[in-house]
């Protein structure tokens, strides 16, 4: 698949449909469950899941070509008739793992799958945990139609046959800058009343009250982050079609840790998925699909090192004195709009509250 790349964003062209398993596609389109968005036509459906399966094979063919990755699509391996909700979009391994680790690894996918509770297609923490320490990783691709004019307002010409390279540059850019990557958290996946991460540890509390537990707030937010982290994909990724060229623009991924050391929980802006909410994190903090080869998270996967990042693991130091701060929980306001959890330096005696974002400035938010 030929590509061009600019900084490390990867642009390639739309696959054909001859390229695509339209026998698969109309089993996906048959047996698909809309869960947030309730009012999906048929047609709608079968147009998004084309649009999914050309992201899946531009990844695969990108990866195999240029990397020792390799993808491997769910639906290639699984076993449940497309009858339940897929846990992942498909496994990412070195092509040198052994044959009889992948077969082991698609049994245990599909026996957790065939034995999860109604149509939820889920798959338990320690299959999850046996893949990564076996170094396959469950990886989920999000695809998006670039939005005209907003996307391409930095572009000096819009149309493929005018564009430059300093027109590529300025929308690959605008692209990381705008957009981010994002995931479902583990305990709620739509709800109007959640729109921060705060207001998420809430809902958390009230539901599943045995993960507060009865220790201090960080203990509480790194039960939470470990919970999440133990329940999510390993990689995530996120494609866009470019309307005006029929082009794929693939920037880059994340693996999963990045999501929980600076969470920050959003709704998605548009009026489809309004009620969903998201775990986010900036696409320009990102890495290009092509540096996956040198990614040493990956490489040298390691479960306690990524424990060890988590939110609430350990508690920063005070920008001011270099002590370690205490986090505690701000609501006794009355309004609840209000209500958060606070940095506090214990030894200094002005200037000792701290926001989360003021600490963690790469991708939270107040709240």
């Amino acid at each position: 698949m030929e590509y061009r790349k600019y900084g490390d964003v990867v642009v390639c062209a739309v696959p054909g449909k001859d390229e695509l398993d339209m026998e698969e596609i109309e089993n996906i389109v048959g047996h698909t469950h809309n869960t947030w968005q309730h009012d999906r036509t048929v047609s709608e459906t079968r147009k998004n899941t084309i649009q999914g399966k050309r992201a899946e094979i531009v990844i695969e063919h990108i990866l195999t070509e240029n990397s020792a990755a390799r993808y491997l699509s769910y639906d290639k391996f699984r076993k449940d008739g497309f009858n339940r909700h897929a846990p992942f979009d498909g496994i990412i391994f070195n092509s040198t793992a052994s044959k009889p680790v992948l077969c082991e690894a698609a049994r245990r996918v599909n026996n957790d799958v065939s034995n999860s509770r109604n149509s939820s297609g889920a798959i338990s923490a320690e299959t999850r945990e046996f893949l990564e320490d076996n170094g396959i990783f469950t990886v989920e691709i999000k695809s998006s139609l670039l939005q005209e004019p907003r996307d391409y307002k930095n572009m000096a010409h819009k149309s493929k046959d005018q564009r430059t390279e300093e027109d590529y540059n300025a929308l690959c850019g605008y692209i990381k800058n705008f957009y981010d990557y994002f995931m479902y958290p583990h305990y709620c996946r739509d709800n109007t009343e959640i729109t921060s991460f705060y207001e998420y540890t809430t809902y958390v509390r009230k539901v599943n009250p045995e993960i507060a537990g009865r220790g201090s707030k960080a203990q509480f937010l790194q039960n939470l982050m470990r919970e999440e982290f133990n329940n999510a994909c390993d990689i995530y990724t996120r494609v866009f079609f470019d309307v005006l060229s029929d082009e794929i623009i693939i920037p880059g991924y994340i693996i999963k840790t990045r999501f929980f050391e600076e969470p920050r929980i959003m709704k998605m802006p548009s009026p489809k998925s309004q009620n969903a909410i998201y775990y986010m994190y900036h696409m320009n903090l990102g890495t290009g699909i092509l540096e996956i080869d040198k990614d040493a998270e990956l490489k040298l996967w390691n479960r306690r090192d990524s424990y060890a990042r988590l939110l609430g693991a350990r508690m920063p130091l005070c920008p001011s004195c270099g002590m370690r701060l205490k986090l505690v929980e701000a609501s006794s306001n009355a309004d609840y709009r209000k209500h958060k959890f606070l940095y506090v330096c214990e030894n200094c005696k002005t200037n000792k509250w701290f926001e989360l974002n003021k600490i963690h400035q790469k991708n939270m938010k107040v709240r």
